[in-house]
């Protein structure tokens, strides 16, 4: 039970705010005094960071462990958000696209896994445009499927 409050996350798509479909195509990163935390109770992990990474460049983002760095990058992708700051991709502020837009865009390994809310079907497929069959077939050349379909609610 320690997982029902969590909150729920931002939407998937904003209609009004769909980025172009070749969005990002520079993939410059701005970041603008941006300040994380993890709980409105939590301090600061992140304060003040500002940078550009330019598009087209290969970036290494390196420090101690508990630097900020796996923060860094779980909110360019959203999955915390920020205090206060701002990121911008190709000039797009990211707290004002959806998560679909946004992650479906991005690809990253991350270094510690994150739980999302729901099934895994609706975080394999989050706008429904795939069969199970699909979904089952992804699952087994990742080598899933077996763990998967041990689960009580499988998919």
């Amino acid at each position: 039970l320690q997982y029902t409050s969590i909150p729920s996350e931002p939407p998937l798509v904003i209609e009004a705010n769909r980025p172009d479909q070749h969005w990002p195509s520079h993939g410059e990163v701005d970041i603008r005094n941006l300040q994380v935390r993890y709980a409105p109770h939590l301090p600061l992990v992140l304060r003040g960071l500002t940078c550009t990474f330019h598009g087209g460049m290969k970036t290494g983002i390196v420090g101690r462990t508990g630097g900020g760095k796996s923060t860094l990058i779980q909110t360019v992708f959203r999955i915390v958000e920020p205090a206060a700051g701002q990121i911008l991709i190709d000039g797009i502020n990211i707290s004002s696209v959806g998560l679909h837009d946004l992650q479906s865009r991005l690809s990253i390994i991350p270094q510690d896994p994150t739980m999302f809310e729901g099934t895994v079907r609706s975080n394999l497929d989050p706008l429904e445009e795939y069969t199970d069959e699909h979904i089952w077939e992804a699952l087994d050349m990742c080598q899933l499927g077996d763990e998967v379909r041990k689960k009580e609610g499988k998919l």
